[in-house]
């Protein structure tokens, strides 16, 4: 279930999913080393380490490629090869080796990753939902709802 990070293409975030790689990666006070410097440089000027008072959460391309046209392309890939993921999960892609070839595959070949994507997507759409009681929607996809 790998194609569908190529959904990644398009949208955006907000800093506040991103402010760990950019300045205290695991901790450490310093960015993410996986990161290229070009777009931490970049990341950085859209996302101040400190917000001033009142000023809302900016928002960032997931993938600056795409930007305001929200083109799907497959420059989402590339990037990724390149460290220039914004999200730390579409990095981490770049260090398996099965992921590794994946995205160079889709990256040099936009069909192969257009036709494989569309796949996912067509068969995800096959999941049941689970409703009522068995069932329920994040209120933040990065955790499981509290009870």
């Amino acid at each position: 279930m790998y194609t569908p990070f190529g959904a990644h293409s398009l949208g955006r975030t907000h800093c506040k999913y991103v402010w760990d790689r950019l300045y205290n990666f695991q901790n450490t006070g310093k960015p993410d080393p996986t990161m290229n410097q070009p777009i931490l440089n970049e990341l950085k000027n859209q996302c101040p380490s400190q917000l001033k008072s009142g000023q809302s959460d900016p928002l960032v391309y997931l993938n600056p490629d795409s930007g305001p046209n929200y083109k799907f392309t497959n420059s989402y890939f590339s990037r990724v090869l390149k460290g220039e993921s914004v999200l730390g999960v579409d990095q981490q892609l770049k260090f398996r080796n099965d992921t590794n070839q994946i995205s160079k595959e889709f990256a040099n070949d936009f069909e192969d990753f257009r036709r494989s994507f569309a796949l996912s997507i067509n068969r995800m759409g096959g999941l049941r939902v689970l409703t009522g009681d068995k069932g329920e929607i994040r209120r933040n996809c990065r955790y499981v709802n509290k009870k």
